[in-house]
């Protein structure tokens, strides 16, 4: 871009790509990230790089994949290491303000992970007692009840949201355009259950969502035995089809709600002065299922939990209304915002720039191929995805086995081609480039490790920063040297 551009990248919780009008949906109510992708370039295929909140987002501070930099659960933000470069350290580098508004799932040692400035915290204890459960029985969890209790009412969660973009918009609004450029990363909670939303939007949902039907028997006894396995970890075909509908009611409800925050951010950005020289960017760190194969959450591999929404835009310098359907990852979104605004890319990553896309290019060897990775929850073991052109496939370890789908014929992921004597070929190969990259022996090995330091960290009996040690400061006339003693006059002299 000519001038460095302001950038204001926006992350959301959990967000089902497919939920936007934008993206096809004819029933979630998404005006503003729909105006967002008619200013500007939205990606089809962008995938996380593990579906799980703290390892995605560190995978996508880092331009790393997770287990690169061992953060395998959302306990591993104890380990996201204050030496790991993150795309805040490379702008500030660069002569930018790194600014961090809200959430981004960071660990206890290191709250900023390269940002200059925090503007608004993370989400900490936000919800009560009542509404967010405790062990199994968790809304905020991966568990039935958090479907069974869903529909309309407030949680903190919400409350966060709105706070954080209070917080936003008033430093758009007031930032001078004679300061440096900035970098301001807008972090949100929605629409990340509990699934509960106003009672409008609710009410709404409820009106426009026809009844729900489970997914056939003989569906369910097709499925290969880790996705068994998976469901049965969550109890989900436990759910009735009421309970469902009231779910996604509830979850299409939060999504309305995130839409408008992202509207608010929008209107500030475009009264102010510095509107024309703002690029604006959306995404997830993951999706949720939102009762696709009658699942919710995350934590696998299927579009609806792996693939996140990903939209550029900038009034002059990006196309307009264009899709690209390119597989991306966002361990790539770093180390393109640092090439569009022409800083020195991250050292030693694996995350590539793909900015020749945003003006139609498609950019040199881009090899059309991510990965993404799973290390497991309520007894799933570790498991690793690759999407090359049209094929994905998904490798659990619990079986020594995979999926196999191709996205571009079957976009729902329903038929299994595994097995398929036709597609041995393509088994072969994305399996011998998982092995090569990946192991789960490895990855198992580094979570049991962790637990164990974990537990002996958590024991210790008092915060892990118990408080700021202020420096030592000589007291006065602490530092006497003669400089006459010298034989010979020292290169150099503090009294010239």
């Amino acid at each position: 871009m000519p001038n460095p551009p302001n950038i204001i990248l926006i992350m959301s919780d959990q967000h089902n790509a497919s939920a936007m009008g934008c993206a096809g949906n004819s029933i979630v109510q998404t005006p503003n990230l729909d105006t967002l992708a008619k200013q500007g370039v939205r990606f089809t295929n962008t995938y996380c790089p593990y579906p799980l909140c703290a390892p995605s987002r560190a995978g996508f501070m880092s331009a790393q994949y997770p287990s690169d930099i061992g953060i395998y659960d959302n306990s591993g933000s104890y380990f996201f290491n204050i030496q790991t470069p993150t795309f805040a350290h490379a702008f500030g580098a660069a002569g930018y303000e790194a600014i961090l508004c809200g959430r981004m799932h960071f660990g206890p040692f290191d709250a900023f992970h390269g940002f200059e400035k925090r503007i608004h915290g993370d989400t900490g204890n936000m919800l009560s007692r009542e509404i967010q459960g405790e062990g199994l029985y968790r809304t905020n969890g991966q568990t039935h009840y958090a479907v069974e209790v869903s529909g309309y009412g407030k949680t903190g969660g919400q409350a966060f949201d709105r706070s954080v973009t209070d917080t936003a918009c008033e430093f758009i609004t007031q930032r001078d355009p004679q300061d440096r450029p900035f970098v301001l990363v807008i972090g949100y909670f929605l629409p990340h259950n509990p699934l509960i939303c106003s009672k409008e939007d609710f009410d709404f949902y409820m009106a426009q969502i026809p009844p729900l039907e489970p997914e056939s028997r003989a569906y369910l006894n097709s499925l290969h035995p880790a996705v068994k396995k998976w469901r049965e970890r969550r109890g989900v075909d436990d759910l009735t089809p009421e309970q469902n509908r009231r779910g996604l009611a509830a979850y299409y409800g939060l999504v309305t709600e995130l839409d408008r925050n992202i509207g608010r951010v929008c209107e500030s950005l475009a009264t102010s002065p510095q509107s024309e020289n703002t690029l604006i960017a959306y995404t997830s760190d993951h999706g949720d299922m939102a009762h696709q194969h009658g699942m919710w959450w995350k934590s696998n591999f299927y579009d609806g939990s792996c693939k996140v929404p990903l939209i550029f835009s900038h009034p002059t310098q990006i196309h307009k209304n264009e899709t690209v359907s390119a597989n991306v990852s966002l361990i790539d979104v770093g180390p393109t915002l640092l090439d569009l605004a022409g800083a020195n890319p991250l050292p030693d990553v694996s995350g590539k720039s793909f900015a020749s896309f945003l003006n139609g290019n498609t950019p040199p060897q881009w090899p059309n191929e991510v990965f993404a990775e799973y290390g497991g929850l309520l007894g799933d073991h570790p498991s690793c995805m690759i999407r090359t052109g049209p094929w994905k496939l998904n490798y659990y370890s619990e079986f020594d086995s995979c999926q196999l789908f191709h996205i571009e014929e079957d976009p729902h992921e329903r038929k299994d081609r595994a097995t398929d004597p036709s597609c041995q070929d393509i088994v072969k190969a994305c399996l011998g480039k998982i092995h090569a990259r990946w192991s789960a022996n490895t990855m198992r090995e580094n979570i049991e490790k962790q637990e164990r330091a974990r537990k002996m960290l958590q024991s210790c009996g008092h915060p892990l920063t118990p408080h700021a040690p202020p420096n030592f400061k000589a007291p006065d006339n602490s530092n006497e040297f003669d400089f006459s003693q010298l034989p010979k006059k020292p290169s150099w002299s503090p009294f010239e």
